[in-house]
């Protein structure tokens, strides 16, 4: 027969583990702030990358923009003009390229009367303006015209640039007219 005494008090039972809970806590802490202080010299490292990256980015900038001042001293005042007048074409022409021509037509089928012919549609592009060139059968027809393309929404600022009336081979008379209106289409 074996008998076992055990002579810890509870309180000392409590205690042993107080401090191993304790110790264990230290241990996890201990091991958190080494990974802390671990990924702060990679974010550290990464950021200086980061920052020599701008460096030599702003550097390149400031490389360009000196390239662009001597550039422009290098061109004589004709070479400058021709060169603006290139890039207003091609603006021109990537413009007219993305103009969305049948949404146009739609929207004036859609706002002419049947007694208005139209002769001559000219773009304007870079002011977003069109200028529209016809004949109606009557003043009344053309005035009728007007209004129903101040009404549509795509269409502002119409104007009647002028309007005179013509005499045809056959003795009928015609109003012959220019319309001028800001068109706001959609670009495709």
């Amino acid at each position: 027969m074996e008998i076992t005494l055990d002579l810890i008090s509870p309180e000392t039972q409590r205690r042993r583990r107080l401090r191993r809970l304790g110790l264990l806590g230290l241990s996890v802490s201990l091991l958190l702030t080494l990974g802390n202080v671990a990924l702060y010299r990679s974010y550290g490292e990464e950021q200086s990358r980061w920052e020599g990256r701008i460096a030599s980015l702003r550097e390149e900038i400031s490389k360009a923009q000196r390239n662009l001042g001597t550039l422009q001293s290098r061109l004589s005042p004709e070479e400058r003009e021709r060169l603006v007048e290139r890039v207003k074409l091609y603006n021109g022409i990537i413009q007219g390229a993305a103009f969305s021509w049948s949404r146009l037509l739609l929207e004036l089928e859609q706002s002419l009367p049947r007694s208005i012919a139209l002769v001559e549609i000219q773009p304007d592009f870079a002011a977003t303006r069109i200028t529209l060139m016809g004949e109606a059968k009557t003043m009344e027809d053309l005035l009728q015209c007007v209004r129903r393309l101040q009404e549509r929404e795509r269409f502002q600022q119409v104007y009647l640039l002028q309007h005179g009336v013509k005499k045809g081979q056959t003795g009928t008379t015609k109003v012959s007219f220019t319309i001028s209106l800001r068109y706001r289409g959609d670009v495709i």
